[in-house]
Parts: C-alpha cells; sequence; structure tokens
C-alpha cells in the first residue's frame, strides 16, 4: 500500500500538501458556478421586458425562455463524458482552468446578447464550459483525500448548491433593478470568474495514475488508460455504482422536477387574486410592466378587455384562468393567444391583499432551500465519514438511502396540510433531500479507480439528468395539464422512497467495491 503523500486508486493515506488551498478554490469555483446559474433565473422577468431581446410582436416568449435554461442543461450532460474523458488524459487544472474562463466570457456574452439567438448562443456555451468542470473537480478531490475523509470533503464541496443558487438569485435580482440593468449582473460575473481560472493555472497538478502504471510496467503491459468502451463496461460490472447512478436518478427525478414547479404548486394553492381597476391601472402605469423601450408589455386592446370586466371579488388562480380563458363552451375576456402571452403579467398586477404572492413564496422556499440544504449536505457527509470509520457496512449508502426514506413522509404530508404547517414539512423534506449530496458523490469517488474517475462522473452526469430533471419538469407538466399539479405531485413523490431503496440495496456491495477499487494499489 502506497504511504504518505503517494496517491494511488484508494487515495493518499493522508490529505496531499496543498488540498487545502484546493478544496478552498474548487468550492469557490463551484460557488461561482451555481450564482452563474441563478442569475439567469433572478433576471428572466428583466430579460422578458427588453425589447432588443424581444420586440413588441414577439410570440412564445416564455417558452423562449424556458429554452435558456434547457440550452445549457442540454449542451452541460451530453459534453460532460467528452470533457470527463479528458480530465482522465489531460492536466486537469488547465482542464478546469480553461473551463472556467470560458464559461466566465460566454457569461459576460449573455450580457452582451443583441438578440434571443446569441443569448440562446451564450448560454450553451456558459453548459459547455461548465461540462468541461464537472466531472473533473470532483475526481481531483478524491486523488487529494483519504478515503475516510471524502464524505465531508464533498459535502463541502457540494454545499454551493444550495448557498451559491440562493447568493445567485439574491445577486442577479438586486443588481438587475439597479442603474446597471439585467445585463450589469452578468457582467459583474465575469471578472471573479477570470480571476479563479488564472489561479487554477499556478495550482500544482494531483498526482494520479500511480498504482495502474507501476503495474503495467511490472506486468510489462500497455500503460495507456483504457478504451473509453472498456471503462462502460468496467463500470456496467460494478454494482455499488450503477446502484449509486440509479439512486442519484430518482433523487435528480425529484429535485428537478420539484425545483422547476414548486413555486408554482404553492402559487397555486395559496395566492388569490382580485382584478379590479387597481390591478389594471398597474399594467398600464407602472414601470416593470413596461418594455425597454416604453411600449406596454400588455397591449392596450387586451388592458380594456379587462377593463370591461373588473370587479372587487378575490378569485383562486383556477377561477382567474375560468374567467380569462372562458368555461368549455363559452368565451373568455381572451384570446387563446392573449392567455398565453399577457396571464402571467394580468396574475402579477393583481394580488389579493392578506394572501401569500409570488415573490413572498419564493423568499420563503429560498430560504428553505438554503438553511435546509446547506445543514444537511454538510451533515450528510460528516455522518457518512463517521459511521464508516467506525465500521458500519454500506455507511455512506446507508446515510443516503435512509435519508430519503425519512424524507418521503414529510414530503407527501406537505401536499395535504394545510399553510403555514406545510411549510414546516416542507423544510424537514428539503433537509432530507439534500442529506444525501456528499455520501452519493462519495461512493462515486471511492468505488471508481484513479485512472477513470472523472470519466465515472461524467457518465454519472449524463445519466442522472438525462433520466431526471431533464425530463422530469416536462413529465409534471404533462400530468398537471391532465389532471392537476397536485396529481403531479403525488405521482413525482414515489421516486423519493425508491431512491432510498436502491441505495439502501447498494449497502451491501459498497465495501466490496471500495476495496476492488484499492486492489490495484494493493498489489503494487
Amino acid at each position: 500500500m502506497h504511504t504518505g503523500t503517494a496517491t494511488n486508486s484508494a487515495g493518499p493515506s493522508k490529505a496531499l500538501p496543498g488540498a487545502g488551498w484546493a478544496l478552498a478554490l474548487l468550492i469557490g469555483i463551484n460557488l461561482f458556478n451555481y450564482i452563474d446559474r441563478q442569475i439567469l433565473s433572478a433576471t428572466l422577468p428583466k430579460i422578458k421586458r427588453d425589447a432588443t431581446i424581444f420586440p413588441p410582436d414577439s410570440q412564445w416568449v416564455n417558452t423562449k425562455l424556458g429554452a435558456l435554461t434547457t440550452a445549457f442543461m442540454v449542451a452541460y450532460m451530453c459534453l460532460s463524458p467528452v470533457f470527463g474523458r479528458l480530465g482522465d488524459k489531460l492536466s486537469r487544472w488547465l482542464l478546469v482552468g480553461v473551463a472556467v474562463i470560458g464559461w466566465s466570457l460566454a457569461t459576460g456574452g449573455t450580457g452582451l446578447a443583441t438578440g434571443y439567438l446569441i443569448l440562446f448562443l451564450t448560454r450553451c456555451l456558459v453548459g459547455i464550459g461548465e461540462a468541461a468542470y464537472g466531472p473533473v473537480a470532483p475526481a481531483m478531490l478524491s486523488d487529494m483525500y483519504p478515503v475516510d475523509h471524502r464524505g465531508r470533503v464533498m459535502a463541502w464541496f457540494y454545499v454551493a448548491i444550495p448557498v451559491g443558487s440562493a447568493l445567485g438569485f439574491v445577486i442577479g435580482s438586486q443588481v438587475a433593478e439597479t442603474s446597471l440593468g439585467w445585463r450589469g449582473a452578468f457582467y459583474l460575473a465575469v471578472i471573479p470568474g477570470l480571476l479563479l481560472g488564472i489561479m487554477c493555472f499556478f495550482m500544482k497538478e494531483t498526482p494520479r495514475h500511480v498504482a495502474h502504471e507501476a503495474l503495467a510496467r511490472r506486468e510489462g503491459s500497455d500503460v495507456h488508460a483504457p478504451s473509453y468502451w472498456a471503462v462502460l463496461r468496467e463500470l456496467k460490472l460494478n454494482r455499488s455504482f450503477v446502484l449509486c447512478c440509479a439512486g442519484m436518478t430518482a433523487s435528480t427525478f425529484v429535485l428537478g422536477g420539484v425545483a422547476t414547479v414548486m413555486q408554482l404548486y404553492v402559487f397555486e394553492r395559496e395566492a388569490r387574486f382580485t382584478l379590479d381597476t387597481k390591478a389594471i391601472d398597474r399594467l398600464r402605469t407602472e414601470d416593470r410592466y413596461r418594455r425597454s423601450d416604453g411600449s406596454l408589455l400588455v397591449p392596450e386592446a387586451v388592458i380594456k378587455k379587462l377593463e370591461a370586466a373588473a370587479g372587487s371579488d378575490v378569485l383562486t388562480l383556477a377561477q382567474v384562468e375560468t374567467r380569462l380563458k372562458g368555461a368549455p363552451g363559452t368565451p373568455g375576456l381572451l384570446t387563446e393567444a392573449e392567455v398565453t402571452n399577457y396571464q402571467g403579467d394580468v396574475l402579477d398586477a393583481s394580488p389579493a391583499e392578506g394572501y401569500l404572492t409570488n415573490g413572498a413564496i419564493g423568499t420563503y422556499i429560498g430560504g428553505i432551500v438554503v438553511i435546509g440544504g446547506l445543514i444537511a449536505t454538510l451533515l450528510g457527509g460528516t455522518c457518512g465519514d463517521y459511521l464508516r470509520n467506525r465500521g458500519v457496512k454500506g455507511a455512506y449508502f446507508k446515510v443516503a438511502g435512509w435519508g430519503m426514506v425519512i424524507a418521503f413522509p414529510f414530503f407527501l404530508g406537505m401536499l395535504f396540510v394545510s399553510f403555514p404547517l406545510a411549510w414546516v414539512l416542507l423544510f424537514v423534506a428539503v433537509f432530507f433531500l439534500f442529506f444525501n449530496t456528499g455520501p452519493a458523490n462519495t461512493i462515486l469517488a471511492n468505488v471508481t479507480r484513479s485512472e477513470i474517475r472523472a470519466t465515472a462522473f461524467a457518465i454519472n452526469i449524463l445519466i442522472i439528468h438525462a433520466l431526471g430533471d431533464a425530463i422530469s419538469p416536462l413529465i409534471i407538466g404533462f400530468v398537471s395539464d391532465l389532471s392537476s399539479l397536485h396529481t403531479a405531485f403525488v405521482g413525482v413523490s414515489l421516486f423519493i422512497p425508491v431512491s432510498g431503496v436502491l441505495w439502501i440495496w447498494g449497502a451491501k456491495y459498497l465495501d466490496e467495491d471500495t476495496a476492488k477499487a484499492e486492489g490495484a494499489a494493493t498489489s503494487s
């Protein structure tokens, strides 16, 4: 077994010199990664109102806005395997540095966009940059720290998900309200990204492949890395890797879908509206309902239709939609195209007093995700290390799996109890839904050899997104159109215990598969 600071498939016997600085830099990059993602979400209302992006005659504006996130995700998940493979062959700090600088410049390009097509292309470029970073960073950390520390290390690395997402939303929304506008929010993200990327070029390359190369030379065989198809065959036979990917896919299916429409779900349940003259006046007079060129977001002809049916009664979302669209067989106030293009602004202008607004709902959900997600991510990784170091078989799988099992009744209960108690149940559910972040990624690191680890993380990224959050929002939307969003949420919640069972199942294989990943190191 290698000792000291040498690294091998099992990892070093203690943290490598400079590992703390490397971890801090990678945490900073990952934090910036999620800040950048959410800046877009926070500035969408302003982008929608920019006449250079969407002229007054633009159609399907909301669909086009949603496609910006889809463009990023498709580029990210499809190209991760390519860059993961490069990460197993090239200088990883060089690859990470180029990736960070690349997506930072693409972020600045988002702010410079003079039309929708350019905006769309820059989000694709951001996805490409993050694809070059996502699978490589956790593989690097695995080579810097011993097996018994990886849970907490991964937890600190992935704590950027809740914290960075919240910071991105706050920074984006606040800067967009200043004289810098929505474009300024993207400009501000460029300099930190460039500095973080440049710092990567001064980092010492992490040792790797020691055991693989020593064993290969001793046996007189080729020292080159295995082919991509050989890696796939190896991972397919790795039971812990397969079950971890399956569990993460089910978990990502839930989290991705819920994150996309949770605010809409609460909004539909709790928000109330009054289509009175005050609401209609807002559509005419307030700056937030005007494009950058001064034209009205909701045309005067549509406002006049609303004005003719103004009233003081308090309506649910369903009642507002019926009034605007009309009941089956009866005409509504607006045409189908007008409802598609302007209903969101009409709802935004007409909240009833004393009820939850869209902004308040977003604040509550954001607070729950940040606080619950932050604490749970750190505790989950620490708990996994603690149990493993005390001889608990399959500790990381058990921590991840039982967290999901506990989360299920709280999430399901949130769907059936009234607010404000539902907020409490949602907090507990979110806490345990994030509890697996550190342990699950630690499993991926521990059961794969250093030589193929970046490729393994990349394949995991492709699988969990392609079969998880890339399709779950679409499925939830389809089910909600057939029935209701409530029914869709009940259905998606069933994947929570499925994820838990898959992880608990994997516990009996984890120690054996971890030992196999260490085998090359032991034999050398």
